[in-house]
C-alpha cells in the first residue's frame, strides 16, 4: 500500500509538471499578451501609487471638517523668578478640542479639489494601461508581419533555388547561356539575404513582445494569427481618460480660486478645555479641575499682499489647466485624424493589392512560361515579372501591420484597451 501511495504521488507530480509546461508552451494571444503587460509593467505600480496619494490627499483635507481633540500635560516650576510674574509654577493635564466652525467653504473648496485631483489620477491608471495595451498590440502586430514577411522570403528562396537548377539544366543543354545563371544566383543571392535580415527583425519583435510581458531573452515566442483585420474603431475620444482629467484638473483649479479668495473673509473657532490646571500637582489633582471655552473671530486686514498672491497663483493654476486641456484636445484631435486616414489609406491599399496580385502572378506565369518556350523573352524580364509579384506580396504584409496599428492607436486616444 505505501508504494501504491507513493506511486500514485509521483504520477500526480509529473501530470501537475506536463500540465504547467502545456500551459507555458501554449500560443500567445493578443489579449493574454495585454493583461499580462499590464500586470508586469512598472508604469502602473507608479500610477497605482499616484493615485494612492492623490486619495490620502483627500482625507487630509477632509480632515480639516471635523474637530481636532489633543491632550496635554505640562509641570513647570520657575523658582528664580518672581510669584507674582510666575505664581511660582504650573502643573496642568488637559483635554482639548478645536473646530472651525466657519470659514466661508474654504475647506470644503480645498476637499473637493483634492478630490478632483485623485479623480484625475484615477484616470490615469486607466490611461497608463491603454498606453501598455497599445505599446503591447503594435508590437504583438509587429511580430506578425515579421513571421509571415519571413515565411514569405524562406518560400520565395525556395522557389529561386528550384529556378536556379532549371536554368543550370537549360544551360547544359544549350539553350540558356552563363550569363543567365548568373543573374538568377544574384536573384537568389539577394532574397537569402533580405530572409537572414528578416529572420532576425522577427526575433527582435520577439525579444521586444517578450520583455514587455516579462518574457525576456525569448527570441521565438509562439503566437496566434489573426485572421481578419480590426475594424475602423469609433472615433470618439470624448470619454478619453486625458480628456476627462483635463476637466478635473480645470475643476479643481476653479476650486482652489475659490478657497483662495475665501481666505479674505473672517473665520469663526470655537475651543473647549476641560481637565487639571494648578501650581503643585497634589493640589491640582485635588481640586483644581474644570473646563474653559473660548469663541475666536479673525479677519485678515493687512498681510503685505500675501492672500492676493494666493488668488493670483490659483488663477494662473486654472488659466494653465485650460490651455492644457485646449493643447491636449489639439493633440488629440490631430492624432485620431490622422490615424483614421492611415486606417482608411491602408484598406485601400489591401483591396488594391487583392486585385493586382493575380494580375502580378499571371504576368510572372507567363513571362517565364514563355522564357521556357523559347520565345521572345528574356531573363531579366522573367525575374522583373517575379520581383513586381514578390513585391506585392510583401507590401500586403506592410499594409495590415499599418492598418492594425492605426486602428490601436484610435482605441488607445479613445482610452479603449481593445
Amino acid at each position: 500500500m505505501k508504494y501504491c501511495r507513493r506511486l500514485t504521488t509521483l504520477f500526480s507530480l509529473a501530470a501537475i509538471v506536463l500540465i504547467a509546461h502545456c500551459a507555458w508552451a501554449a500560443p500567445l494571444t493578443l489579449p493574454d499578451a495585454i493583461e499580462r503587460a499590464i500586470k508586469f509593467a512598472p508604469t502602473m505600480q507608479a500610477a497605482a501609487a499616484q493615485s494612492d496619494m492623490s486619495r490620502a490627499q483627500v482625507r487630509e483635507q477632509r480632515s480639516a471638517l471635523f474637530p481636532n481633540l489633543s491632550t496635554g500635560g505640562e509641570y513647570y516650576q520657575a523658582p528664580g523668578y518672581d510669584d507674582v510674574i510666575t505664581n511660582r509654577g504650573l502643573s496642568a493635564a488637559m483635554l482639548m478640542l478645536n473646530y472651525t466652525a466657519w470659514d466661508w467653504g474654504r475647506r470644503q473648496a480645498r476637499m473637493r479639489a483634492a478630490r478632483y485631483v485623485a479623480e484625475a489620477a484615477q484616470l490615469g491608471v486607466a490611461a497608463a494601461q491603454a498606453q501598455i495595451a497599445y505599446d503591447t498590440s503594435v508590437a504583438y502586430y509587429d511580430l506578425l508581419r515579421a513571421r509571415a514577411a519571413t515565411s514569405e522570403l524562406a518560400r520565395s528562396l525556395d522557389r529561386l533555388t528550384r529556378y536556379v537548377a532549371t536554368i543550370e539544366a537549360l544551360r547544359n543543354s544549350g539553350r540558356s547561356n552563363s550569363a543567365d545563371t548568373l543573374k538568377v544566383r544574384t536573384a537568389r543571392d539577394a532574397v537569402e539575404i533580405a530572409l537572414l535580415q528578416q529572420q532576425v527583425a522577427a526575433q527582435r519583435a520577439s525579444v521586444n513582445l517578450g520583455s514587455l510581458i516579462g518574457e525576456f531573452n525569448q527570441p521565438d515566442i509562439q503566437i496566434v494569427e489573426l485572421a481578419d483585420l480590426p475594424p475602423k474603431p469609433a472615433i470618439d475620444f470624448s470619454s478619453s481618460p486625458v480628456m476627462q482629467a483635463t476637466r478635473r484638473a480645470i475643476s479643481s483649479a476653479g476650486l482652489q480660486v475659490k478657497a483662495a479668495k475665501a481666505e479674505r473673509l473672517p473665520t469663526m473657532q470655537l475651543a473647549f478645555t476641560t481637565g487639571f490646571v494648578g501650581i503643585d500637582p497634589p493640589a491640582t489633582w485635588s481640586k483644581n479641575y474644570g473646563g474653559s471655552y473660548d469663541t475666536v473671530v479673525s479677519m485678515p486686514i493687512f498681510d503685505g499682499g500675501l492672500i492676493t498672491s494666493h488668488i493670483d497663483q490659483a488663477k494662473a493654476r486654472q488659466n494653465s489647466a485650460l490651455a492644457q486641456a485646449r493643447d491636449t484636445e489639439y493633440a488629440l484631435n490631430r492624432r485620431i485624424t490622422d490615424a483614421s486616414l492611415r486606417y482608411d489609406q491602408s484598406t485601400r491599399m489591401l483591396e488594391l493589392l487583392s486585385r493586382a496580385q493575380p494580375n502580378a502572378d499571371d504576368s510572372f506565369a507567363l513571362t517565364w512560361t514563355r522564357f521556357l518556350g523559347g520565345g521572345d523573352v528574356t531573363l531579366l524580364e522573367v525575374l522583373d515579372a517575379y520581383q513586381r509579384s514578390e513585391d506585392l506580396r510583401m507590401q500586403r504584409f506592410e499594409q495590415e501591420f499599418a492598418a492594425r496599428e492605426s486602428a490601436a492607436e484610435i482605441n488607445l486616444l479613445a482610452g479603449r484597451i481593445r
